[in-house]
């Protein structure tokens, strides 16, 4: 941990350097225009980002803000976004460099993902996930933590920000693997709607209409969404319903207040894990005792947004937010049916205040300074119940309780331009949490362990050549206890994490844009073993990964990226050994080519997932696996778009998601080869 302390004396003296009172932003942005509202974004010099597809926006400068950081990081465009007929939002993750998704085949249970080294059985509790800047992980429920992106229409999102790591001072609980911005259409005058049909009676309808009044100051959004499979496998329906108003309000140019709405409904059956022998023998085939499997949520969620240009070079965001959800999970593991159910109400604030100054010609200095507060209100109960009809409680488990949680954080942030080639970054955040818990079977009350932990982050980016950029980044993190151990009297402390991370970014050609990364993270791992919390071992999770875009062609876009995970237990009684659920390898290659006539349209997708481990002796493991999924899109009409995908073209027998437990790997089971028809309209 040597090399931990020294780094952290270089974050802190970097912090002590950047907010010197001197300097700057920036040469001038280089940007494509689309429309007098809107533009293509592309990196300009000095940063770092990558973009997967054409993605077009209204505010450059709004639009980089979460991505002006010295990491890597990957933009998602709506042109990737539009066409595609998926089941849930995180299905638009399979395009990102470096995730693999982990559909537990469990309909609206949050599924999980890996990314920098952290595994896929986690229900994504590893990444803070915000959809328009509002945090939607979730203190209980499937996993302390967890997104839930089932919750999420495909078609309202517009644009996908993943940032890698956890560098950003602004995000603290919940983002050792970094963050991810769902951004959805907020402003527009349009009428949008999508109607499609596929195997295993896939059916989803969606529309979308978005009006503007008094040139432009008022705006008004409503969409609704229905869509239900039976699923590919026997015993997995699903089906669910979005509702979305969105209101702004545009008083003056400097100012934007909105209003958000949006009401979620869904229910699930699910078909089980399947043992590996009767994976072999059957994997569409459910459990027998997992027939009335499953669960429902309902969610109602509003949330208010300030964006105030104070002046030319101060800006204010504020967000406040209430959610309010209900969530059952039915599930036999082995001696009868279960049902865990919560009911969450989380209340929220965030605000950022940044400020950009030039004191010196030809230098730039940008501050941010923000404060932000969350408060978890979840019941929670556990039953014995018999197709999913309650007949006992389970007395005595640590679930039957209302859970009060609440943190505060606050942070600075500054990024520094000393120089046309040099650009420095600094950050630093403070969290304190607090809460208590009352078990409602016998009234005992527990005040939950306060925890005050502070974190620091700090990089730099060199463009010694113009199109030729090298960074570096380091940053500290955490991790309370999880779900409701923290309650517990002998509740631990949390555990400390590093991060670091170096790459090259280069765009020797305006044709081909390319990255390298190279990222290491360590952890302290604790476990509950006879009711006292012992170390486990220092985890370690190492890697490279290469990003590479070609444009041969206007009419033609590669894009492909290789992951390598090194993710071991350095330390303890498993040291040497792979962590369980982190493929070795990752290989994503897609391409799109536009036919000479221009209304149509060819796109390919091939993924590969390497080997993973499936427990922690790494006596057992899945050997991976890979997908082709091809799509063809044709334009009828300016307004009239029909598309067909094939998913898993070669009909590859698979599971994206493996683990073993009960002597046995036990299988989720993903689909065979599936077709999607869908037709689209555009005004």
């Amino acid at each position: 941990m040597r090399l931990k302390s020294v780094c952290i004396s270089i974050l802190s003296m970097l912090t002590i350097v950047v907010y010197s009172p001197v300097i700057v932003r920036a040469e001038a942005t280089e940007t494509v225009s689309i429309t007098e509202e809107s533009e293509e974004l592309r990196p300009a010099k000095g940063e770092v980002f990558m973009n997967i597809g054409e993605v077009v926006i209204q505010d450059r400068k709004g639009a980089t803000e979460n991505i002006d950081l010295p990491g890597s990081i990957d933009v998602l465009g709506a042109d990737e976004i539009k066409y595609e007929n998926l089941d849930n939002s995180l299905e638009l993750l399979r395009k990102l460099p470096g995730i693999t998704i982990g559909d537990y085949g469990n309909g609206g249970v949050p599924n999980g993902f890996t990314l920098r080294g952290y595994d896929s059985n986690s229900h994504g509790n590893h990444t803070v996930v915000t959809i328009d800047g509002v945090p939607i992980n979730s203190h209980l429920g499937s996993a302390d933590g967890a997104p839930d992106l089932n919750q999420l229409t495909p078609e309202e999102v517009e644009r996908i920000e993943l940032i890698k790591g956890p560098i950003d001072a602004q995000y603290g609980n919940w983002s050792r693997a970094g963050i991810l911005h769902f951004h959805t259409r907020t402003r527009g005058d349009f009428v949008k709607a999508k109607v499609s049909y596929g195997s295993w009676d896939h059916k989803k309808a969606y529309a979308s209409i978005g009006k503007e009044h008094f040139e432009g100051k008022f705006n008004q959004i409503y969409s609704v969404e229905s869509y239900s499979a039976e699923g590919w496998r026997d015993d997995a329906d699903r089906e669910r319903q979005n509702a979305y108003a969105r209101w702004s309000y545009r008083p003056n140019d400097n100012l934007q207040i909105g209003l958000h709405t949006h009401y979620y409904n869904a229910d699930w059956q699910t078909a089980g894990y399947l043992p590996e022998s009767y994976w072999n023998d059957d994997p569409r085939q459910s459990i027998p005792t997992s027939e009335d499997d499953g669960g429902y949520k309902d969610l109602t969620e509003g949330s208010l947004h300030l964006d105030w240009q104070i002046s030319t070079d101060m800006a204010l965001t504020a967000k406040t937010w209430a959610i309010h959800d209900s969530y059952a999970r039915y599930a036999d593991w082995g001696s009868g049916q279960t049902e865990g159910y919560w009911e969450n109400k989380t209340y929220g604030f965030l605000t950022n205040l940044g400020w950009d100054l030039e004191p010196v010609a030809n230098q730039a200095l940008r501050l941010d300074a923000g404060f932000d507060y969350r408060f978890f209100d979840s019941h929670g109960e556990k039953w014995n119940t018999t197709a999913r009809h309650r007949d006992s409680l389970v007395t005595g488990n640590s679930n039957n309780g209302d859970f009060d949680y609440i943190n505060y954080g606050t942070y600075f942030k500054a990024n520094y331009d000393p120089l046309q080639f040099l650009r420095l970054f600094a950050g630093i955040r403070h969290d304190w949490f607090s809460g208590d818990v009352t078990y409602w079977e016998t009234g005992e009350q527990q005040d939950m362990k306060d925890y005050s932990v502070t974190t620091y982050k700090g990089g730099l980016i060199v463009t010694p050549i113009e199109k030729f950029s090298f960074y570096a980044n380091a940053a500290t993190t955490f991790a309370l206890p999880t779900t409701t151990n923290k309650y517990a009297e002998n509740a631990p402390d949390e555990r400390d994490f590093f991060f670091w991370e170096v790459g090259l970014k280069a765009q020797p050609w305006n044709w081909l844009l390319f990255r390298y990364a190279y990222f290491d993270q360590e952890e302290d791992g604790l476990a509950l073993v006879d009711g006292e919390w012992v170390s486990q071992g220092d985890a370690e999770r190492k890697g490279h990964e290469i990003e590479l875009n070609v444009m041969p062609f206007d009419t033609l876009e590669l894009f492909s990226s290789f992951t390598l995970h090194d993710a071991t237990y350095a330390t303890g009684p498993n040291t040497g050994n792979d962590l369980a659920y982190v493929p070795e390898t990752i290989l994503k290659i897609g391409a799109q080519y536009t036919l000479p006539w221009k209304t149509t349209q060819v796109r390919a997708w091939y993924n590969d997932v390497g080997k993973w481990k499936t427990d922690a002796t790494n006596e057992h493991s899945y050997e991976g696996y890979e997908t082709f999924d091809l799509k063809i899109i044709q334009t009828l009409a300016k307004s009239w778009i029909l598309s067909l995908d094939i998913k898993n073209l070669t009909d590859e027998t698979y599971s994206e998601f493996v683990g073993y437990w009960s002597g046995e790997n036990q299988y989720a089971g993903s689909n065979a080869r599936a077709y999607y028809f869908s037709v689209m309209y555009e005004f």
